[in-house]
């Protein structure tokens, strides 16, 4: 029978190199997996926020326009020229018309109401007064059930 030779077995120093070396890459992918993750995180936090900036710019600028337009609208000399177009004329006082209307008075202004001052009611009584009168109005009651005193009315 040849003879045979032992098969080679991995020495316990080779067996813990190998297993740091499969420990360190599986933390390193989950390191490299956690970095990406925030790095998506970030990117897309940062594209939602350029989003909104130009949504803002351009809400911003829809307000400038409308302020814009509005003062247009405005213009006293806008509004002559338009009331001429449509028909109207200034008035002069030869065909100024009043007409009077029984019961209305032109002066609505209310008399201001007079507010007057309510007292404040003053807390001055402090904790140690307060426990003080708790403790009296206790031994007062702890002395009328013993027949000590007579119980005064808790104020």
């Amino acid at each position: 029978m040849p003879e045979q030779k032992p098969i080679p077995v991995a020495t316990p120093p080779q067996t813990q190199t190998a297993a740091i070396i499969v420990l360190a890459g599986v933390v390193a992918i989950i390191i490299g997996a956690l970095y990406l993750a925030q790095a998506t995180v970030t990117a897309t936090t940062g594209t939602e926020i350029d989003n909104l900036a130009a949504t803002r710019d351009t809400l911003q600028q829809m307000n400038d326009d409308a302020l814009a337009r509005i003062a247009i609208a405005k213009n006293l000399d806008l509004l002559r020229g338009r009331a001429q177009a449509l028909g109207f004329q200034p008035v002069d006082t030869n065909h100024q018309e009043y007409i009077y209307i029984a019961g209305y008075s032109p002066v609505r202004a209310t008399p201001t109401p007079q507010i007057t001052p309510t007292l404040v009611v003053v807390y001055d009584e402090t904790f140690n007064g307060w426990a003080k009168k708790q403790w009296d109005t206790l031994v007062q009651q702890f002395e009328a059930w013993a027949g000590h005193a007579t119980p005064t009315p808790a104020p």
